[in-house]
């Protein structure tokens, strides 16, 4: 818990009583953030009080936020609390418990207060589109984090984290292909053949001798849960060293240039061979030149493992995953290797096949990606439309039929045993079965268990 000065409060023109502020930090799981956020506002709703909320994305976007903050009186917290959100994966957010300083995430620190004065209960939403948002950031140690895997998953297994159980609902994932693919199945054997060389013939999913172009694999980096899930549900084996691609040149609707990710990430260096100059930084996500968006995903190297090598990096977020998802590669794409040399000396069909939550799948459908069956096995409702899994849907998970899925956890830091951290820990973990929405299910529903990440789902 960190505990700040009251001076500033004033102008939030807050109706509380003059405790000290409540500084609690959140991080982990991009594919629970949605589940995550719309909880934290539901709670502040809860209080009967007025409270405010910021965040980067647009207007009414908030639960798919990669940072938010949220001032208000939280139930059971005297004072007004301010919660900070920064979702970057969840092996991240269990190392950012255990590794401070070294690993402490960046939250914002500032709302001001001229863009926060709104009376009513749930009002005063803020987002970077609004001028004047101040985007000051701060790293800062979290007291909790969010998981889609156990930490006996993580390099950090012999770490003591609380509660000793940790669960808090089931997340559901689906293969996915991108747009304008003839791809519809995607089974475990594939994914290992795909995970060991980085590509395969589109023949092998198709079973059309034809069909002689590539189908390559993209996805997360080992900082990801989702990354950690997929290893663990397919056989390929968490640490398992794999071969994958990432985007560095696309238009709004089509993909232009992917690259094996090298060792260290996308650099400047590496795509100079085609001509793309970007710009230098640490965080840059993407630029318009020339009518084109170049994307840079300079954070995607191996970060947990120590296994930085030439494909096994990945995306850092999924959102930026489910953006490309959404684009096709039917019209040729230059493929690059690790080293920037075009692989196949000229633009080629490229198919991409990858696994993301439902809730990041679901976004990358609205925008022409296709959600694929997994073993033979679909998830029909949600892969057509809407954005909930429908009861039939819901029971091949509940049932044991469909296995993409993983427990959901949810971590204190260790030393964090009593107080108002852990009044919001409570608060937000025994609320959050009610805002799964489509990337999970409550424990309480399944008729099925697994033992361990990837393990056996039997009743």
């Amino acid at each position: 818990m960190k505990l700040k000065s009251i001076t500033g409060l004033l102008a939030l023109s807050l109706t509380t009583p003059a405790f000290a502020d409540v500084t609690v930090d959140i991080t982990g799981a991009t594919a629970f953030r949605a589940a995550a956020l719309d909880t934290i506002k539901a709670r502040y709703v809860a209080s009967g009080a007025a409270f405010q909320f910021a965040h980067d994305q647009a207007a009414g976007s908030f639960n798919g936020a990669t940072r938010a903050i949220f001032k208000g009186t939280f139930p059971g917290v005297s004072g007004v609390t301010t919660i900070r959100t920064s979702f970057n994966g969840s092996v991240e957010g269990i190392k950012a418990l255990v590794d401070s300083p070294a690993s402490d995430p960046t939250y914002y620190t500032d709302i001001p207060g001229n863009l926060v004065t709104a009376a009513a209960v749930g009002g005063g939403e803020t987002h970077t589109s609004t001028g004047g948002f101040a985007k000051t950031t701060a790293a800062s140690q979290s007291e909790i984090a969010f998981s889609d895997v156990s930490k006996n998953s993580t390099p950090y297994a012999s770490a003591s984290l609380q509660p000793s159980s940790a669960t808090c609902g089931v997340v559901v994932f689906t293969m996915l292909t991108n747009e304008g693919s003839p791809i519809t199945n995607v089974t475990a054997q594939q994914f290992r053949a795909l995970a060991a060389a980085g590509f395969q013939p589109l023949s092998m999913f198709t079973g059309n001798a034809s069909d002689t172009t590539n189908v390559f694999l993209t996805g997360r980096n080992d900082g990801s849960g989702t990354r950690t899930t997929y290893m663990a549900e397919t056989g390929v084996g968490i640490t398992t060293e794999i071969k994958q691609y990432v985007t560095v040149d696309s238009s709004s609707t089509a993909l232009e240039a992917i690259q094996l990710v090298p060792a260290g990430g996308v650099n400047d260096s590496d795509l100079s061979t085609a001509g793309i100059q970007l710009p230098t930084g640490s965080d840059i996500k993407a630029y318009v030149d020339g009518g084109q968006t170049v994307t840079q995903l300079v954070a995607n190297a191996s970060t947990v493992w120590s296994q930085d090598t030439d494909g096994n990096g990945g995306y850092s977020s999924g959102s930026t995953l489910r953006t490309d998802m959404g684009k096709t590669g039917a019209s040729g794409v230059t493929v690059f290797d690790a080293a920037g040399a075009d692989a196949f000396g000229a633009p080629v069909r490229a198919d991409l096949v990858t696994w993301l939550s439902l809730n990041d799948a679901v976004t990358a459908r609205g925008n022409g990606a296709i959600l694929c069956a997994y073993n033979g096995v679909k998830l029909d409702g949600i892969a057509a439309s809407g954005s909930t899994m429908s009861v039939a849907d819901k029971a091949k998970v509940t049932n044991g039929l469909y296995t993409a899925w993983g427990y959901q956890q949810m971590y204190r830091r260790g030393d964090i045993t009593t107080g108002d951290a852990v009044t919001v820990y409570n608060g937000i973990k025994t609320n959050i079965a009610s805002n799964l929405a489509a990337a999970g299910i409550p424990t309480t529903d399944m008729a099925v268990v697994r033992s361990f990440d990837g393990g056996t789902v039997a009743p």
